[in-house]
Formats: C-alpha cells, structure tokens, sequence
C-alpha cells in the first residue's frame, strides 16, 4: 500500500469519477485506475462501486477513506517538519546564566555535529522575567529555577529537568577555602558579589531558594558572570552558585575557586523549561528542545558515575 493509492481513492470519491480525478490530477486514466486496482487487490475486497454515473465508496471504502485521512495527515506533518529543519532558522531561548554557561555550547556543537542549520539567539536572565518572556512570545522556550508562583501562570506550561543545590564560591584569599563546609552564619560576614538581580525585592531567581538576602554583606553587583568569577579567585569575595551546572566551571576545574556546600541550610532547588500555551512551537524549536534534554540525560548519567 502507497500514499498515492490513498490519495487516488479520496481524489476519485471527491470528484465521484476516476476519469476525471485522473484529469485534474494530470495522470492518465490507465495510471490511476490500475493504481486503484492494486490497491483493492492489497485489500483484498472491492473500495469503489463503479457504474456508468460515476464511483462511490464501497462500506470497506468509506472505511479505508476515513484511515486515510489521518494516514495522509501525517505523512504532510512529517514533510513539512523536515522541510522546516531543511530550511533551519533561528531559535529564541531564555535561561538562566549558569545553563546557557554549561549548555548553550554543548546544544551549538550538537546542531554542527547533526548539520542542522539552526542559528540560537540566547538571552539570560533571572527566573520571573524568562517566564514573563516566554508568556509573551518573545521567547519560545526558556530554562528557570522553579519558583511557587510559577504554576499560577495560565499562559505556561512547566517541565522539570534536573535537581541541584547551591553553594558557596571561594577563592584561595578567602578565609573559607580550607573548610569542607560551612554554615550559613560563615556567609553572612563575607564580601558577597551578587549577580544581577539577585536578592533584590520581588525576584524570582536564586531568592526564591535562599531567602537570604538581608543579612548578606553585599558591597558589589554585576551582570558579567565571567568577572564575577574572576574576582573571587583573585580576592576574598565569595557567590552562590549552584553544584551540577557549575561542576565542569573552568575556575573550579583549575583550582582557582570552591564551591563550599552549606551543611545547615536547605539550598536544593528544581531547574525545569517553560513554554507557552498560546504559541505553538516549530520544528525546529522542538528539535533544539529535544537536543537540550538529550544532552541533559548524558550529563546526569555521568554525574552518578
């Protein structure tokens, strides 16, 4: 059995004559009636009633047109998702400044590696605002720190993707670096560097897991990760940073910071994506999705080894 056997049976009944289906599709009558024939023949029992007036559906007919219908839907859904990663295009995602430092590189070699011609357009951003992004369109996918007033958003649909925690980032200078953990009292007294928004009133990023922020000694804010980091490997200043998305860090892997865990405060947290329910997303923005969990799985299966 062929698509176009399929599609033959629906155009004949459509224009209730083999003939003329046969004429606006510009195939010889010969064509697609001996199409129809094997057709039947594949069924075994007749699809078609055929008299002089024209064709109309047999009951095996009227049953194998209905089938049809959602056989030959899918096939367009298909060449029109491939034609779509064909074309490639650029996807817009929000997320979290850790995750696009961890991630973002991974996804962009997995698109090289696959050929895919999709162009990533990566903002970060604190939790409340990647959800107000992709509530309104701006985004269509953005990757957040679970928060509790993110599932009273109507527009949203939430995924989780993977549990991690914070810490504390020290550096050599740092009266801290030769403990093996410390207690949320350790960090009060500390220079602290905050990033971005973070434990500013209403934010929904790191606040929304360690509701700290009033009694932290922050003498400096920064939108730039990479100084941030720089600066507390060069002096004393120290930063929450969560363990498995910064694990890999290359300030951590060579030695020039710590993450300290904090043994008496509670600093798990869920990571998870959001998308929105009012703008139904491509192909190519669910291959990029796809890809993003692909590699998360890998990731997770090497952290419990």
């Amino acid at each position: 059995m062929k698509f176009e056997q399929l599609f033959y049976l629906q155009e004949a009944v459509k224009y209730k004559s083999i003939s003329l289906a046969a004429e606006k599709n510009y195939i010889s009558q010969s064509t697609f009636s001996a199409s129809l024939a094997k057709l039947e023949s594949e069924v075994g029992i007749p699809l078609l009633h055929r008299t002089r007036l024209g064709v109309t559906p047999t009951k095996m007919g009227e049953i194998v047109l209905e089938k049809s219908k959602t056989i030959l839907a899918a096939r367009d859904e298909i060449f029109a998702e491939t034609s779509e990663l064909i074309k490639g295009g650029a996807v817009s995602i929000s997320c979290i400044a850790c995750f696009s430092d961890w991630i973002v590189p991974k996804v962009l070699n997995r698109l090289r590696a696959e050929e895919l011609p999709i162009a990533l357009s990566v903002g970060t951003a604190e939790s409340k605002i990647i959800a107000s992004n992709v509530a309104s369109g701006l985004s269509k996918f953005g990757v957040l720190i679970h928060y509790d007033a993110l599932s009273a958003n109507p527009d949203l649909d939430y995924t989780p993707l993977f549990k991690d925690n914070f810490g504390l980032y020290v550096g050599q200078n740092s009266p801290l670096w030769d403990k093996e953990s410390i207690s949320i009292e350790d960090v009060y007294s500390q220079p602290y560097i905050a990033y971005r928004e973070e434990f500013l009133k209403d934010n929904k990023g790191l606040t929304a897991v360690v509701d700290v922020g009033e009694r932290l000694n922050i003498i400096f804010r920064t939108d730039d990760l990479d100084a941030l980091k720089r600066m507390i490997a060069q002096d004393d200043y120290v930063a929450f940073f969560p363990h498995f998305m910064t694990r890999n860090d290359y300030y951590l892997a060579s030695g020039l910071i710590r993450n300290i865990p904090i043994h008496d405060y509670p600093a798990d947290f869920e990571v998870g994506y959001v998308s929105s329910k009012r703008f139904k997303p491509s192909s190519i923005e669910k291959k990029v999705l796809d890809i993003l969990q692909g590699i998360l799985k890998d990731e997770a299966f090497h952290e419990e080894k």
